[in-house]
């Protein structure tokens, strides 16, 4: 049997979870394959009957058919329209304001909607509107505006566009209807400030072109023939560091040359406080956002405002009293006034910060909790909660994770979490890698594996139990390498599971992705993977995880 045909019956053993027809292994298409060079975690696998938007992603172990479309459903969706927001309180749904005027108004009650695009979803951090430089209202009172309306064309990249940098990048699905009867350009959502788009198909079928702006707000433009709803299905990606990362060495001030300077009377409020915080420009980058998530991730939520001096900002800032868009209003003038690159961003539902590192690490999202506890998240039903393999870096005080236990007992809301992806375990057994030649497969007959352990982080998942069938093999660098096993949970096996197959080096201080296969229906899974040619001569250890799913907790075969 050839590599090719080889390959391809992996290929076809995927796409029959998705109930696709057999392959011609000859010279049919080939039906997926991975976006390439996505460094040491290859983010998601993209299946394609070859048209130029695939029929589905793998994520996190699970299998994402691209979205339906169909007319609007305004009790799930709401439309994107060219008319501006309000700019009072929290955004309105569909629209974006220029600009954010701070009220005293600290507490939500009742349910607020927010209104699903993104899959794996990320409720409640759609991007709408982010703000990134502070004016004053005539009556005096700092406001958070838009640096520039200048905007830049974004191109659609393709589905297996390489990524742009080493980090790696999590796929999203987007389906979200644009209303062009105010205009013809329209607020279009963001996943983060430096996602891309893959592919966009529109329906019906009309010539779109995109753009953004200084704060990496998204635009949607469209002809003038365009009718008034226009559907449009997306793919896009963004860095996965965006959702959590360590924090970086280096000065507060690092991007200040990027950050709009704050008008005197705002400048001379933000320092003040900020000396109340211990902090000034001189402070190390990481110490100032620590300090500045503790302070405004403790606010209470209060029917009581902070006492009123005249100085909003001031105010709601040491009264320690607000929801969501009180705690990002003063974080951001905060870091701002420090010489911080850092943006008030929100949607009908929720408000929170994001920061640009030091150095070329790129953004992060800081939420600072306040979210509402009775959140509706319309058109969310079977869609799974994207689960980034990343850490929150930040402090978690009290009074921020009790906000979200309660969150979580009303709509299931919860906060930004360490990693529940694979964790570090130990794999199966050793492999041998020599210089060339032929490959052997050495070992005892193939046997199933002990069980595997749930991985930290997996909260009250179901145990996962994954094996591997052969336990040592002899392989030649370049050569392929056959790794089969299956998955089990409760007695039962578990289909359209992800299942990822690595080398760890012999000291252990790296990995090699080999490659991701998903169980059939009878939960095994085979996958055949390509040795890197350039791998030392060595003893590797191989490792055989799945991150689980959304009621499965990761696992490793040991």
């Amino acid at each position: 049997m050839t590599p090719r045909r080889r390959a391809l019956m992996l290929t076809s053993a995927l796409l029959g979870l998705l109930g696709f027809a057999a392959l011609a292994f000859a010279d049919g298409p080939t039906l997926h394959e991975f976006v390439p060079d996505l460094g040491a975690d290859e983010g998601a696998l993209v299946m394609s009957s070859g048209g130029e938007t695939p029929d589905a992603i793998v994520s996190q172990g699970e299998v994402l058919p691209a979205p339906e479309g169909g007319p609007l459903d305004r009790n799930s969706e709401a439309p994107m329209a060219a008319g501006e927001g309000d700019s009072v309180r929290q955004e309105e749904a569909g629209r974006r304001s220029p600009d954010f005027r701070p009220d005293r108004v600290t507490e939500l009650n009742g349910t607020v909607g927010y209104f699903t695009v993104f899959t794996p979803t990320i409720a409640p951090f759609k991007r709408v509107t982010a703000l990134d430089a502070v004016t004053l209202a005539r009556d005096g009172t700092p406001i958070l505006s838009g640096a520039s309306a200048t905007r830049v064309p974004v191109e659609v990249l393709g589905a297996h566009a390489p990524p742009p940098d080493e980090r790696p990048r999590d796929r999203f699905w987007g389906n979200v209807v644009l209303d062009f009867s105010e205009g013809r350009t329209v607020p279009f959502p963001s996943v983060a400030p430096d996602a891309r788009l893959l592919t966009v198909d529109a329906d019906p079928s009309v010539r779109l072109t995109f753009s953004k702006d200084s704060a990496d707000n998204f635009f949607a433009t469209a002809g003038p023939d365009a009718p008034r709803y226009v559907r449009v299905i997306f793919l896009t990606d963004a860095p996965r560091t965006y959702f959590g990362q360590p924090i970086p060495a280096g000065p507060v001030t690092f991007h200040a040359d990027q950050t709009p300077a704050l008008p005197a009377s705002v400048q001379r409020d933000a320092s003040l406080f900020a000396a109340e915080l211990g902090l000034s420009r001189d402070s190390e980058f990481g110490q100032a956002l620590r300090a500045l998530a503790t302070h405004f991730r403790s606010f209470e939520e209060s029917s009581e405002p902070p006492r009123d001096t005249g100085r909003i900002y001031l105010d709601l800032s040491r009264g320690k009293r607000g929801i969501c868009r009180h705690r990002a209003y003063g974080f951001v003038i905060t870091a701002i006034g420090l010489g911080m690159h850092a943006r008030f961003v929100q949607n009908e539902a929720h408000a929170w910060a994001e920061v640009e590192l030091p150095g070329d690490a790129g953004w992060l999202r800081v939420d600072l909790g306040g979210a509402a506890t009775g959140l509706e998240a319309r058109g969310a039903e079977n869609r799974p909660p994207h689960r980034p393999d990343v850490t929150d870096p930040l402090p978690r005080p009290e009074a921020y994770e009790r906000a979200y236990e309660e969150a979580a007992q009303m709509s299931g809301l919860r906060a930004p979490e360490p990693g529940e992806g694979g964790g570090e375990g130990q794999g199966g057994g050793a492999s041998g890698v020599g210089e060339d030649g032929d490959s052997e497969l050495s070992g005892a007959a193939p046997s199933e594996g002990p069980s595997a352990q749930p991985q930290p982080g997996s909260g009250a998942r179901r145990p996962l139990t994954l094996t591997v069938d052969r336990r040592a093999f002899e392989v030649f660098r370049g050569r392929e390498l056959e790794v089969t096993g299956g998955a089990r949970s409760g007695g039962g096996a578990v289909a359209g599971l992800r299942v990822e197959a690595l080398l760890r080096a012999p000291r252990g201080d790296r990995e090699w992705l080999l490659g991701v296969t998903v169980t059939d229906e009878n939960g095994r899974y085979r996958g055949v993977y390509g040795v890197p040619p350039d791998l030392p001569v060595g003893d590797y250890q191989l490792l055989v995880r799945s991150p689980g799913n959304r009621e499965l907790s990761a696992a490793t075969a040991r």
